[in-house]
């Protein structure tokens, strides 16, 4: 469905005049849009604006990034965001400090200097893992969801799929959170409710980045590709331009049957 694939933007809160050229260097080196800023300010803005597969943060610089990291991290349309902030080795107070403001990871500068293209390159291109039960059928809920999805009843396929996440024990349940999520926020368009939408699809799309291409036969690849396409584009539209979207291109899940398990995925 979508015409062109949207930027991996990796946010990161960079002063340093020597360090930032070098993050940007490898993050366009790994095929990733970096958006280099200088304040707190600016890095919460961005992260808000840009949804980052990856946010970093030079906790040398300047200002309040104790109120940017939580900022980013209580906020429903950017929690999801992974978060690294990095600082002076030998000051392990300003690392806690980061930790308890809501970073998912505070390491030493030395560290992320060195592993500086792993890093990216794990966020930007992360691995498949496959939960237990991607491969078992789908429960009678989960295909009721299924069809009423594909039919447009989305406030409908969210009773069903939280249902079928409910009775669901296995970690494989992120499936269905992730596609409930998506489908409210295409309803969510529907009703012309811009931060809605913007904050469900933050939700759900996380969920589905990283499971199986085919999972329980449902064509989660696809399917991630066109709810990203256009969790993009109306992020673009804006509040004032939502209606500008055509709801008739919301995408329909497929089911196909799976491929196999790729060897060198991981297993959760």
């Amino acid at each position: 469905m979508s015409e062109a694939t949207p930027p991996r933007v990796i946010v990161c809160l960079a002063p340093d005049l020597f360090f930032a050229p070098r993050l940007a260097d490898v993050i366009q080196q790994l095929g990733g849009q970096p958006v280099i800023v200088a304040t707190p300010e600016a890095f919460v803005d961005a992260v808000d604006r840009h949804f980052p597969v990856l946010a970093l943060l030079d906790l040398a610089c300047e200002g309040d990034w104790v109120h940017a990291i939580t900022r980013c991290k209580i906020r429903p349309q950017t929690s999801q965001a992974p978060l690294i902030a990095f600082g002076s080795h030998v000051d392990a107070a300003t690392l806690r400090a980061a930790r308890r403001a809501g970073a998912d990871h505070a390491w030493a500068r030395s560290k992320v200097m060195a592993e500086l293209p792993q890093i990216v390159a794990h966020y930007l291109h992360p691995p498949i893992v496959y939960p237990e039960g991607w491969d078992a059928p789908l429960s009678d809920l989960a295909r009721r969801g299924i069809e009423e999805f594909n039919a447009g009843e989305y406030f409908e396929q969210h009773e069903s799929f939280e249902l079928a996440w409910r009775q669901e024990s296995r970690p494989v349940r992120v499936m269905h959170q992730g596609i409930l999520q998506i489908g409210v926020a295409f309803l969510q368009i529907q009703r012309n409710n811009w931060i809605g939408a913007i904050k469900m699809f933050r939700r759900g799309l996380p969920r589905l980045r990283t499971l199986p291409p085919i999972c329980q036969g449902v064509d989660i690849a696809a399917f991630r590709a066109d709810a990203e396409a256009i969790h993009w584009e109306v992020t673009t539209l804006g509040a004032t331009r939502l209606h500008e979207f055509d709801p008739g291109r919301f995408p329909r899940l497929i089911l196909r049957e799976s491929s196999g398990r790729d060897q060198n995925a991981s297993k959760l």
